[in-house]
């Protein structure tokens, strides 16, 4: 059964005559009748205001009094009055409610938050795909902390460690990823987010889009395409630079290393992560010493042998296949 469009619009607008209201009635009731007026909540729902579904729900979780409550305050906003009206009067209830709970259970405006946990062991690495179909690339030593449904108006992560996001599109709901120190909001982009809770200093890398980052200081750090950002855990401060490669902080996606005057410290710590091993350091004066490499060996020997190259200290295996002593060059 088709219909036409015009008078789907007339009667929705209370232009229609009754033939042709009981016409549309009965297509309403059909298969394609349903998937259209589905389309139709979505799109008038995806219109709504937070400060609306607070007024509605009083800020608590929904109840079934609070669901019966949206649907009621629905029919009393006028942009939405035509189309649910339409579905009350024209369908039977049954048919109104399974509308309403296959839209609730889309948004997940009704659903008690349940939430999934990703860990990434050191020496390992990950790719997910979430509900809304964004990608996230998992670094070592790395925990992702998801709901199984975002909710109406954001969709918010919560990150410890160094992953790459590939965030889905969605206007008016923007993908929020929490670190304890550090919030980055964004709608659509791609981009690379180190945040390890060990490490003083943040880093994100912008590839495409922009991103709005916000410090425990409620101080707001736009960025844009091609910029890299580095915030101070300690000091609350932000620094972007504009460099137009990111390619240095996401050599880890293709099994790379790459450090540019980087201080042995923080080299031994993306070893320690990337390679599951440990390091026993007999001089801390070494841990300032900087170095500059890029390598994309994937045995951690060789590529302690590049680092020997460019410097003046040697690796030693120990006793324990997987811990290195580090020492000065004689």
């Amino acid at each position: 059964m088709t219909i036409d469009q015009d008078i789907i619009n007339r009667v929705l607008n209370n232009q229609g005559s009754p033939q042709e209201a009981r016409e549309v009635a009965r297509w309403l009731g059909t298969k394609e009748g349903q998937q259209f007026l589905s389309r139709q909540l979505s799109e008038e729902v995806s219109t709504m205001t937070e400060k609306d579904i607070l007024e509605w729900s009083e800020g608590n979780i929904p109840t079934e009094r609070m669901e019966k409550r949206f649907v009621n305050s629905l029919h009393r906003k006028r942009l939405r009055r035509r189309i649910w009206m339409a579905a009350a009067i024209c369908l039977p209830f049954l048919l109104l409610a399974s509308t309403t709970l296959f839209l609730a259970d889309k948004v997940g405006v009704f659903a008690e938050k349940q939430f999934a946990e990703v860990t990434v062991p050191s020496g390992g690495r990950m790719q997910i795909i979430l509900q809304d179909g964004t990608t996230v690339e998992l670094n070592s030593a790395t925990t992702l902390r998801y709901p199984r449904h975002f909710s109406l108006f954001n969709r918010q992560v919560e990150l410890e460690g160094e992953a790459y996001f590939q965030v889905a599109q969605e206007k008016g709901r923007p993908f929020i990823i929490q670190t304890p120190d550090l919030a980055v909001e964004v709608t659509g982009t791609r981009f690379n987010l180190k945040a390890y809770p060990t490490d003083r200093l943040i880093y994100v890398a912008l590839d495409e889009g922009s991103v709005s980052l916000k410090g425990n200081n409620n101080q707001q750090y736009p960025m844009a395409c091609g910029e890299t950002a580095i915030y101070d855990r300690e000091l609350g401060t932000c620094e972007i630079t504009k460099s137009g490669k990111t390619d240095a902080m996401e050599a880890w996606r293709t099994n790379s290393l790459s450090f540019h005057m980087t201080p042995l410290g923080e080299i031994i710590k993306v070893l320690e992560r990337q390679y599951d091993t440990h390091f026993i350091i007999t001089d801390s004066t070494l841990l300032s010493c900087r170095y500059t490499l890029s390598t994309d060996k994937v045995d951690v020997g060789d590529v302690l042998r590049d680092l020997e190259k460019v410097s003046h200290i040697r690796f030693t295996k120990s006793a324990n296949e997987n811990t290195f002593i580090v020492e000065k060059e004689e």
